[in-house]
């Protein structure tokens, strides 16, 4: 296996993907705890508290035996009508199921939305600092990134002025994580809309990364966080079990 793997040709594509540094780091860790190390590992977001047991007894009852075929290719339809309920109860937000994708993880939808908008040459923001793989994936679509430097005054994220300092006429959307990993920095519900307002006038897509969203405190009146669904109903967004249910 070794010779033929030493064989193959790499695309130029793979080989100019730079290393995910926060993998790096829990991949040295989970050697450390093999050694007998205890770790404490800051580098992953990944929460400690695990799925909770109604989805860990779920699961076992799914396991006992029966057969497991294929779903459909956009997710069980209960699935994807509990999804959407979620976001009603927990958003005051009505979502259609039919618009609700069931992927492979937070990354799978971000590799599939990126290949349904993104062709050679279009121009992607993307603030700086941001989730890495973000560029990787839209560079391998063939897309140009501009990444746009932030700053402490903006919460290291996009604002509505910095968007429209950068946009030209090969930009085709915009991706905003919100709160953000690494920074953990929310977008104010104000200049998100103005920033989708902008790129929408515009016909650009938008790509709201809000995997982080229901762990966000709430406001002083207690009202949860807002999604960008409330006031940009078309935008793309990218949620995920593993952060709010700890089901990475």
């Amino acid at each position: 296996m070794s010779d033929i793997t030493n064989n193959l040709r790499i695309s130029q594509r793979a080989q100019a993907v730079a290393p995910f540094y926060a993998m790096e780091f829990g991949k040295q860790a989970a050697a450390l705890e093999v050694q007998g190390h205890h770790v404490v590992k800051l580098s992953i977001g990944e929460p400690d508290f695990g799925a909770p047991p109604a989805v860990r007894n779920a699961m076992r009852e799914a396991m006992d035996g029966r057969p497991l075929p294929y779903t459909a290719a956009l997710g069980l339809p209960a699935l994807r009508q509990a999804i959407a309920r979620f976001y009603e109860d927990q958003h005051d937000v009505g979502v259609d199921p039919a618009r609700v994708v069931v992927t492979a993880g937070a990354s799978a939808s971000l590799v599939l939305a990126a290949a349904a908008l993104l062709d050679p040459g279009d121009e992607v923001l993307i603030g700086d600092p941001s989730y890495p793989c973000n560029r990787q994936i839209a560079e391998s679509f063939g897309a140009r990134v501009t990444l746009i430097p932030t700053t402490a005054e903006t919460r290291f994220q996009l604002d509505a002025s910095s968007v429209r300092s950068n946009w030209t006429d090969r930009t085709r959307g915009v991706m905003v994580a919100t709160p953000s990993n690494p920074t953990g920095t929310a977008v104010p519900a104000d200049e998100l809309a103005a920033i989708c307002d902008f790129a929408r006038e515009r016909g650009a897509w938008r790509i709201v990364d809000e995997i982080y969203l229901n762990l966000s405190d709430h406001d002083a009146q207690g009202r949860p966080p807002r999604s960008v669904l409330s006031y940009d109903p078309d935008a793309v967004v990218i949620n995920s079990f593993s952060k709010y249910f700890g089901m990475a």
